[in-house]
């Protein structure tokens, strides 16, 4: 978990929910799991509840309770969560921060390191009650009684203070002497989350780095910058900054590298943690590919907001990772269907409709018909 200084009060509802969920799944009892942490059961509600947050929790006791909860046979998924979900819980925080105009930037932990995808998924779940993609279709809880949770999720105003805080953020990261280009880029990015669409405006405001991308003639640190920014605009329901970062800002072999380090390292094909976006341009050696493969084929819906992006980052990925295809068979299948389907739509743009047109030949080249499942 990441970590440095003391920058707001510690919360814990993702952690505690996350709990309660690993606890289901051995599946024992408040009580029960006391006894077997060698704790009192109203520690163990208080962890789940969040009013004692287990980030509070002593280094070494937390990994002595992660040790125990696996010998008792919780789900390894949700298990190999619970860092991430502690340091969704230090984000929240300070975000959260009533004084967050006035601390100390560095001391925001969103600006610590890369986002990933399950640690985003996480602060997510308690801003939007979005249940988190690696938790889909996991085996549900025994029945409880009365009425229960669905999620960590906050109050409705605490909600709207979180979006209303990444905007402070954002524009006191890129007004800063020495300007925080990760801090700015992912406070843009989560507020793109916004569901009232509000962030829209304001996010319109703030895409000087993005028009900048036409300057673009090789990777700088202001590329996933930009990069942000217009996938929120999307998100936001505006494609059109995004298709034009798509056909105007991968000039060279360092962008494209850029576009599919950072996406493998998002769906952790990378392992390790990023500190900042210095590692996106370098070579393509340390990760496969298949797992990337899987989740962008997932994502080939014409409603989605990314779905260009996606589409470019596949036909990327399988120029740089020809196997890939035939490694992954289902996919394979899944993803000339989907294309196929996307074709037929008039939802993608023209350089989409391309490489999309380039991945059916290739598919088809290699003996692929399709199955239907994309459908």
């Amino acid at each position: 978990m990441a970590g440095r200084g003391r920058s707001a009060r510690q919360r814990g509802e993702v952690t505690g929910y996350l709990i309660k969920l690993i606890r289901e799944s051995i599946p024992l009892t408040q009580e029960r799991l006391a006894v077997e942490l060698g704790v009192d059961r109203v520690t163990v509600q208080s962890w789940e509840s969040g009013r004692r947050p287990f980030t509070a929790v002593p280094l070494g006791q937390a990994i002595g309770v992660r040790h125990r909860l696996g010998r008792l046979g919780a789900n390894a998924t949700l298990l190999a969560a619970l860092d991430d979900a502690a340091e969704a819980d230090v984000i929240l925080a300070a975000v959260l921060h009533e004084q967050v105009d006035r601390s100390d930037i560095a001391e925001q932990p969103l600006g610590w390191s890369v986002l990933t995808h399950r640690l985003t998924d996480l602060v997510l779940w308690a801003v939007l009650g979005q249940t988190p993609t690696f938790a889909r279709g996991l085996p549900a809880a025994h029945p409880r009684r009365g009425p229960v949770a669905p999620g960590p999720a906050l109050p409705i105003e605490e909600q709207r203070t979180f979006f209303a805080h990444l905007h402070v953020l954002a524009e006191r990261a890129a007004t800063r002497r020495e300007p925080s280009v990760l801090l700015h880029r992912q406070a843009c990015f989560l507020a793109g989350m916004d569901p009232t669409r509000t962030a829209a405006g304001w996010l319109a405001q703030n895409t000087t780095r993005a028009r900048r991308l036409t300057t673009f003639h090789t990777w700088s640190p202001l590329w996933p910058d930009a990069r942000s920014v217009v996938t929120s605009l999307a998100n936001q329901g505006d494609p059109e900054p995004l298709r034009d970062f798509i056909a105007r800002a991968h000039p060279d072999d360092a962008c494209e590298r850029a576009a599919l380090n950072y996406s493998a390292y998002w769906v952790g094909e990378i392992p390790y943690r990023q500190r900042d976006d210095s590692f996106m341009p370098g070579a393509l050696a340390d990760w496969h590919g298949s797992i990337l493969f899987r989740h962008l084929v997932q994502r080939l819906d014409p409603a989605h907001p990314f779905v260009d992006l996606n589409i470019h980052n596949i036909w990327a990925l399988l120029a740089a990772r020809r196997s890939l295809a035939l490694d992954n068979l289902a996919a394979s299948r899944a993803l000339l269907d989907r294309s196929v389907r996307l074709l037929d739509s008039d939802q993608i743009s023209a350089q989409s409709r391309q490489e999309l047109t380039s991945i059916v030949y290739s598919l088809r080249a290699d003996g692929f018909t399709g199955t239907g499942t994309g459908r």
